[in-house]
C-alpha cells in the first residue's frame, strides 16, 4: 500500500484548515497587525478569491445588510444612515493582489498607491446593488475609507466609473492621522512593558 497518497491528502487537509483559521482570525480583526499572508495560504487566498466562494460570501453579508435595512423606518431627516467602507467592500483589488501574489509579497505603500491611482478597481457586485438598494430606501450614505486625502479625486473617478454616486461625505486618511497612530502605538507598547 502507497502511504505517499494519504500523507500528502492529510497535509493538504491541514493547510486548508490553518488558512480557513486565519482566514477567519484575520476577518474578526483578532489577527493583529500582519503585512502579508502565511506563505502555505497563497493558493488558499487565490483560490478563495478567484473562486465562487468569495462572491459568494459577498452575497450573503450583502443580502442579509439589505434585509435588515428594510425593516428600518426612514425618517427622511438625513440622520438615517449607511456607512460603507471602500476597499474590499464597495470596491474590489483583486487586479492589485494577483500582482503581489494574493498578499504574500509583504505590503508595499508605492505600488498600492500606484494601483489606486489608476483608479481601476471594479465593484464588488453585491456592494454595488446593496449601496443602490439603500440609496432607494433613503438612507444617507458615508464613505470611509483608509486611502489618504490625496487621493481623493481618484477615488471619486473610481468610485462614480463603476457606479456609485450621491454620497453625503467620503472620509479619507490624513497623513498626521499615520504620525499620530505609531505614536500611540508606541506609548502603548511603552506602557506594556516598561511602565508597570
Amino acid at each position: 500500500m502507497d502511504i505517499l497518497p494519504i500523507c500528502l491528502q492529510i497535509l493538504a487537509s491541514s493547510a486548508k484548515n490553518s488558512c480557513e483559521s486565519w482566514r477567519f482570525s484575520v476577518e474578526t480583526n483578532d489577527a493583529g497587525v500582519w503585512t502579508q499572508i502565511p506563505a502555505t495560504c497563497e493558493n488558499y487566498v487565490k483560490k478563495y478569491m478567484n473562486g465562487h466562494r468569495y462572491r459568494y460570501d459577498s452575497d450573503v453579508v450583502a443580502f442579509d445588510a439589505s434585509a435588515f435595512a428594510e425593516t428600518v423606518n426612514v425618517s427622511g431627516d438625513g440622520m438615517d444612515a449607511c456607512v460603507f467602507d471602500i476597499d474590499e467592500t464597495l470596491l474590489s483589488n483583486l487586479p492589485y493582489y494577483a500582482t503581489v501574489r494574493y498578499g504574500l509579497e509583504e505590503f508595499n505603500q508605492t505600488s498600492w498607491d500606484k494601483w489606486v491611482d489608476l483608479a481601476e478597481a471594479p465593484a464588488l457586485p453585491a456592494s454595488l446593488k446593496l449601496y443602490k438598494e439603500v440609496q432607494q430606501l433613503g438612507f444617507t450614505l458615508f464613505l470611509l475609507t483608509g486611502r489618504e486625502e490625496s487621493q481623493r479625486n481618484v477615488t471619486m473617478k473610481n468610485l462614480k466609473d463603476v457606479g456609485y454616486s450621491n454620497w453625503e461625505r467620503l472620509i479619507l486618511r490624513y497623513a498626521e492621522n499615520l504620525i499620530m497612530r505609531n505614536y500611540f502605538l508606541l506609548l502603548l507598547f511603552y506602557k506594556k512593558y516598561y511602565y508597570l
